[in-house]
């Protein structure tokens, strides 16, 4: 499903000062195709799925669901800081719900969406029902590196997952990574966003799989490793230093993980990403967070 389409690139400078940084190193941000699995744990049929993100002008031109066959997209302020939000709705134009403990897949093309700030199941008036649920985010680096360029991939949970007022010690929520695995160099012909779930046999791209490190040890994440995600934070994966002859449009990586809440599985995420985006669309964005936004979160 996913269109060879000019890409645009989102520069995304971290605080001023990592703006600065970046802007001299010239790495390139941009958002990437992501595919998650849900699982209902509210114990009640989900007639939607919603999916809040920070932008409040995105409509995914690119997405892709197995259960529910509509989305539709709202504008408001979802998360209370005076800006307005997109909110994602996935769900059926015949009345088909996600019934307890059933899996939702679902997917989306990132491009303008900004953060995502949190997910959640609701019923047949709309309304949410049971917590936010642990919803992954991510966005890819392409950093210079001599006559080469690394790939990084920046993790995130929703803070919604975090700030639910059904949690009222919040802080003590966890939710993570595990199993991660990452790909690069692979031609961008072999994979489309309709691709990237359960069916998806990660072994058979053995030829263009690497050892994926936190990027600020450089340390390997192993298949048994937990990655916490915390509010309003990234964690850093480097996945590998390619020539730059693979920093192009026609190439792509892919990394997928299992996701954690309270240490039980619930669900799946897969994250495409091109290894650089068409060079005619270039359209660098610096936005300038927080020291706190950018915390590198630490394996435990």
């Amino acid at each position: 499903m996913k269109s060879k389409m000019s890409i645009g690139l989102l520069c995304l400078g971290l605080t001023i000062g990592f703006c600065g940084r970046f802007a001299h190193a010239q790495s390139v941000w941009h958002e990437p195709w992501l595919n998650w699995d849900f699982q209902n744990f509210t114990g009640v049929n989900a007639h939607d799925f919603d999916i809040v993100v920070e932008s409040g002008a995105f409509t995914p031109n690119e997405w892709w669901t197995d259960l529910f066959d509509t989305i539709t997209a709202s504008h408001a302020d979802y998360d209370g800081d005076g800006d307005t939000d997109t909110k994602i709705r996935f769900h059926s134009s015949t009345g088909v719900c996600v019934l307890p403990n059933e899996i939702l897949h679902t997917g989306m093309y990132m491009l303008g969406a900004g953060n995502i700030l949190d997910a959640y199941w609701t019923d047949q008036n709309g309304q949410k029902i049971g917590y936010s649920v642990a919803i992954s985010y991510e966005l890819t680096e392409i950093r210079p590196s001599e006559e080469s360029k690394e790939v990084h991939m920046h993790l995130q949970m929703a803070p919604g997952y975090y700030e639910d007022s059904g949690h009222p010690d919040y802080p003590n929520q966890e939710a993570g990574w595990t199993e991660i695995r990452t790909f690069v160099n692979i031609p961008a012909a072999m994979l489309e966003l309709a691709d990237l779930n359960r069916d998806l046999d990660l072994d058979a791209l053995a030829a263009f799989e690497v050892v994926p490190l936190d990027g600020v040890t450089m340390a390997p994440i192993l298949p048994t490793d937990v990655i916490w995600g915390e509010p309003d934070s990234f964690f850093d994966v480097y996945l590998d230093t390619i020539p730059d002859e693979y920093a192009s449009p026609a190439y792509e990586s892919l990394l997928h993980a299992v996701v954690l809440n309270q240490g039980e599985v619930v669900g799946e995420f897969w994250n495409l990403n091109p290894q650089s985006p068409e060079p005619g669309t270039l359209a660098l964005i610096a936005v300038a967070l927080g020291v706190g936004s950018y915390l590198i979160r630490r394996r435990r």
